[in-house]
Protein backbone atom coordinates (compact mmCIF):
# COMPACT_ATOMS: atom_id res chain seq x y z
CA UNK A 1 0.00 0.00 0.00
CA UNK A 2 1.01 3.55 -1.02
CA UNK A 3 -0.05 6.16 1.64
CA UNK A 4 0.26 9.95 1.93
CA UNK A 5 -1.18 12.20 4.67
CA UNK A 6 -1.09 16.18 4.22
CA UNK A 7 -2.87 18.73 6.59
CA UNK A 8 -4.29 22.26 5.97
CA UNK A 9 -3.69 24.26 9.23
CA UNK A 10 -6.31 26.42 10.93
CA UNK A 11 -5.78 27.47 14.71
CA UNK A 12 -6.12 24.47 16.88
CA UNK A 13 -7.63 22.56 13.64
CA UNK A 14 -6.76 20.77 10.88
CA UNK A 15 -8.07 19.32 7.42
CA UNK A 16 -6.26 16.33 7.51
CA UNK A 17 -5.92 14.78 3.29
CA UNK A 18 -4.90 11.12 2.96
CA UNK A 19 -3.99 9.49 -0.25
CA UNK A 20 -4.28 5.86 -0.53
CA UNK A 21 -2.87 3.40 -3.79
CA UNK A 22 -3.75 -0.52 -2.29
CA UNK A 23 -1.52 -2.85 -4.81
CA UNK A 24 -0.42 -1.02 -7.24
CA UNK A 25 -3.96 -0.85 -8.86
CA UNK A 26 -3.80 2.65 -10.28
CA UNK A 27 -6.90 3.41 -8.30
CA UNK A 28 -6.26 6.67 -4.96
CA UNK A 29 -8.51 6.42 -2.60
CA UNK A 30 -9.04 9.99 -0.72
CA UNK A 31 -10.37 10.70 2.68
CA UNK A 32 -10.95 14.63 3.64
CA UNK A 33 -11.29 14.98 7.63
CA UNK A 34 -11.02 17.56 10.28
CA UNK A 35 -9.12 17.04 13.16
CA UNK A 36 -7.36 18.63 16.43
CA UNK A 37 -3.68 20.11 15.56
CA UNK A 38 -2.09 17.89 18.29
CA UNK A 39 -3.34 14.39 16.88
CA UNK A 40 -0.27 12.60 15.40
CA UNK A 41 -2.78 9.76 13.76
CA UNK A 42 -5.49 10.12 10.96
CA UNK A 43 -9.18 10.12 12.42
CA UNK A 44 -11.11 7.02 12.98
CA UNK A 45 -14.28 8.20 13.79
CA UNK A 46 -15.96 8.75 10.85
CA UNK A 47 -18.04 11.85 11.88
CA UNK A 48 -14.84 13.58 11.66
CA UNK A 49 -14.93 13.04 7.91
CA UNK A 50 -16.40 14.85 4.56
CA UNK A 51 -15.10 13.25 1.46
CA UNK A 52 -14.39 10.11 0.51
CA UNK A 53 -13.77 9.50 -3.60
CA UNK A 54 -10.87 8.40 -5.51
CA UNK A 55 -8.52 9.11 -8.63
CA UNK A 56 -8.89 12.98 -8.02
CA UNK A 57 -7.14 15.97 -10.24
CA UNK A 58 -6.16 19.25 -9.48
CA UNK A 59 -7.58 18.43 -5.49
CA UNK A 60 -7.33 21.76 -3.06
CA UNK A 61 -8.46 22.12 0.44
CA UNK A 62 -8.57 25.78 1.62
CA UNK A 63 -9.74 27.13 5.09
CA UNK A 64 -12.48 29.73 4.23
CA UNK A 65 -12.68 30.35 8.03
CA UNK A 66 -12.53 29.09 11.46
CA UNK A 67 -14.87 26.57 10.88
CA UNK A 68 -15.50 26.17 7.22
CA UNK A 69 -13.41 24.63 4.61
CA UNK A 70 -14.27 24.65 0.66
CA UNK A 71 -12.75 21.53 -0.82
CA UNK A 72 -11.98 21.70 -5.10
CA UNK A 73 -10.82 19.22 -7.54
CA UNK A 74 -11.06 19.30 -11.52
CA UNK A 75 -12.07 15.43 -12.03
CA UNK A 76 -12.95 12.95 -9.62
CA UNK A 77 -15.16 10.57 -8.31
CA UNK A 78 -17.27 11.48 -5.11
CA UNK A 79 -18.43 8.35 -2.92
CA UNK A 80 -19.58 10.19 -0.13
CA UNK A 81 -19.92 13.82 0.71
CA UNK A 82 -21.51 15.24 3.75
CA UNK A 83 -20.90 19.11 4.33
CA UNK A 84 -20.64 18.86 8.14
CA UNK A 85 -18.32 16.96 10.95
CA UNK A 86 -18.07 17.33 14.01
CA UNK A 87 -15.04 16.77 16.74
CA UNK A 88 -16.14 14.92 19.74
CA UNK A 89 -13.55 12.93 21.48
CA UNK A 90 -12.54 14.62 25.17
CA UNK A 91 -15.15 17.46 25.13
CA UNK A 92 -18.64 18.49 26.74
CA UNK A 93 -19.52 20.29 24.00
CA UNK A 94 -18.69 19.27 20.06
CA UNK A 95 -17.28 21.82 17.66
CA UNK A 96 -18.63 21.65 14.31
CA UNK A 97 -17.49 22.14 10.99
CA UNK A 98 -18.86 22.84 7.30
CA UNK A 99 -17.50 22.42 3.70
CA UNK A 100 -18.44 23.24 0.22
CA UNK A 101 -17.64 20.66 -2.46
CA UNK A 102 -16.61 22.65 -6.05
CA UNK A 103 -15.99 20.46 -9.18
CA UNK A 104 -15.19 21.94 -12.61
CA UNK A 105 -14.70 18.53 -14.73
CA UNK A 106 -16.29 19.26 -17.84
CA UNK A 107 -15.09 16.22 -20.33
CA UNK A 108 -17.61 14.07 -19.13
CA UNK A 109 -20.46 16.20 -19.00
CA UNK A 110 -23.63 14.60 -21.01
CA UNK A 111 -25.27 16.60 -23.75
CA UNK A 112 -28.13 18.85 -23.46
CA UNK A 113 -31.33 17.76 -25.37
CA UNK A 114 -31.77 18.88 -28.53
CA UNK A 115 -28.03 19.42 -28.86
CA UNK A 116 -26.08 18.10 -31.65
Amino acid sequence: MKESVNEVRSGAFKAVVRAQEFGHSGIVNVDICVDELSASTFPEDKRQCFLHGFDFSELAVKWQSDSNLEISFDCGRVATFTNSAILLKGRSVPVEFHATLHETCRENRPKSLGTK
